[in-house]
């Protein structure tokens, strides 16, 4: 592309020409080029106002406002839903309770005779 510090663009054919250069490959000269972008100038700040919203496709129009809508509600979720969690108990003090005691069970026999079994 250039930076336009070191190029000028042809009024005829749209090529960055260098500075060093005063007539493009196509022959238009470096003055014309200058009156042309000159005229042009009112039109092209039009035409950058328009620019925004209502100029991107609406597939993109459509992403951007689930990506926002989902961002909003995602964060009202984080912020306004309480926590399901059981309180923590103060530290010093506490004890904790122990599980049930476990009753012994009879150890299951096979219904039928393995002879590795014995």
């Amino acid at each position: 592309m250039g930076t336009p510090g070191y190029s000028w663009v042809c009024g005829a054919c749209g090529r960055r020409v260098p500075l060093r250069v005063d007539v493009c490959h196509c022959g238009a000269a470096r003055q014309q080029a200058a009156a042309a972008t000159a005229q042009a100038a009112p039109g092209a700040a039009r035409a950058g106002a328009k620019g925004g919203w209502r100029s991107l496709p609406v597939d993109v129009q459509a992403l951007l406002a689930a990506a926002v809508l989902s961002f909003v509600l995602g964060f009202a979720w984080l912020v306004y839903d309480p926590p399901r969690t059981k309180p923590v108990p103060a530290l010093l003090g506490y004890v904790d309770v122990p599980p049930p005691p476990r009753t012994p069970t009879k150890a299951a026999r096979p219904s039928f005779r393995m002879p590795w079994w014995r």
